[in-house]
C-alpha cells in the first residue's frame, strides 16, 4: 500500500471545509490531514474538525511537530506571508490559494528560493480558471495580448471596501456595471478575496502589469463567469468559464474548491495531463 501524503490544512472556511469533506470521504485518496489550523478556538470549520477527529491547532508553529509533506493554505494572504517561507524551508510542499500576496515586493522569489533550500515544491493551483497550461506554452513563443473579463451577480461583490466605496444599489442593479478595468497587480489589491484567479493568469502569462482585467457586477448571470483572451506569436485563444458559486458563499466558486484537490491529487500521481 502506498503512503499517503500527511495534510495540515490552514484555515478551515468555505474552502478549507470544502477541502476536509472531501478528503475524508476517500475522493482524494492519496492523502490524509492529519492537523488543521484555524485563528482561535472560535474559528470557522472548528466543530467539523472535531466531529472528523482530527487535531486542531491555533498557533502555526505547531505545524512543524507533525511531520507534514504538505500545507494547504487556505486562510488569507497575511497567513502566507508569515508562514510561506517556513514551510517550504523545512522541506514541507506548500500550496497557497491566497495568491494576491504574491503581487509585490518579492515574496513570490522568496517562496521559490525557500523551497529551492528545503527541497521542497512551491505548487500554485488554477483557482477557478484553467488553460493556464496553454497559456504558459504560448509565452515561450511570445505573448503579447492576455485580458480577462471577469463578471459575477451583485451580490458577489457585497463587503468589499473598494465596491463599498462606489454606493451602488447592489440588490436593485438592473444592467452590468463596470467595477474596474487595468492591470492586474492593481486589481488584486483591491478585490483580494475575488480574483486570486487574475493573479494566478498573471503569473503563468505575461505578469501582472501587463495583463489587464475587467470585472464587472451583472445582474444577468447565473455563474461566475471569466473569459480569457491570449493573443501571441504561437495564435490567438478565447476561453470561457462559467463557474457555480458555492451557496454559502458566492465569493467563492466550486472549482476554486476543486482546483485545490486536483492539486493535492498530483502530488504521488505517475501520470500527468497538460504541460
Amino acid at each position: 500500500m502506498v503512503k499517503k501524503k500527511r495534510v495540515g490544512l490552514v484555515g478551515t472556511g468555505t474552502i478549507g471545509g470544502f477541502v476536509l469533506d472531501n478528503v475524508m470521504e476517500g475522493k482524494i485518496d492519496n492523502v490524509e490531514i492529519v492537523v488543521a489550523c484555524g485563528r482561535s478556538e472560535k474559528s470557522r470549520g472548528r466543530d467539523k474538525v472535531k466531529k472528523y477527529g482530527i487535531p486542531w491547532i491555533t498557533n502555526t508553529d505547531e505545524l512543524f511537530n507533525w511531520d507534514l509533506d504538505v500545507v494547504v493554505e487556505v486562510a488569507s494572504q497575511e497567513t502566507l506571508e508569515s508562514i510561506g517561507e517556513k514551510v517550504l524551508k523545512a522541506g514541507i510542499d506548500l500550496i497557497p490559494i491566497s495568491l494576491g500576496a504574491l503581487v509585490d515586493g518579492d515574496l513570490l522569489e522568496r517562496l521559490i528560493n525557500a523551497a529551492e533550500e528545503g527541497g521542497s515544491t512551491l505548487h500554485i493551483p488554477s483557482g477557478g480558471i484553467g488553460s493556464l497550461d496553454a497559456l504558459q506554452a504560448a509565452v515561450i513563443a511570445g505573448v503579447d495580448k492576455v485580458t480577462m473579463t471577469t463578471r459575477k451577480h451583485p451580490v458577489a461583490w457585497k463587503n468589499i471596501p473598494h465596491v463599498d466605496q462606489m454606493n451602488l444599489d447592489l440588490d436593485g442593479m438592473k444592467e452590468p456595471y463596470l467595477l474596474y478595468e487595468g492591470p492586474a497587480r492593481d486589481c488584486v489589491k483591491l478585490f483580494p478575496q475575488n480574483i486570486n484567479i487574475a493573479a494566478a493568469l498573471s503569473m503563468a502569462g505575461i505578469g501582472f502589469e501587463k495583463t489587464i482585467i475587467r470585472i464587472l457586477a451583472d445582474p444577468d448571470v447565473e455563474y461566475n463567469t471569466h473569459e480569457i483572451y491570449v493573443e501571441g506569436k504561437a495564435g490567438k485563444y478565447t476561453i470561457t468559464f462559467e463557474n457555480v458559486p458555492v451557496p454559502s458563499n458566492p465569493k467563492t466558486t466550486y472549482m476554486a474548491c476543486l482546483s485545490i484537490l486536483a492539486a493535492l491529487q498530483k502530488l504521488r500521481n505517475p501520470f500527468h495531463m497538460g504541460t
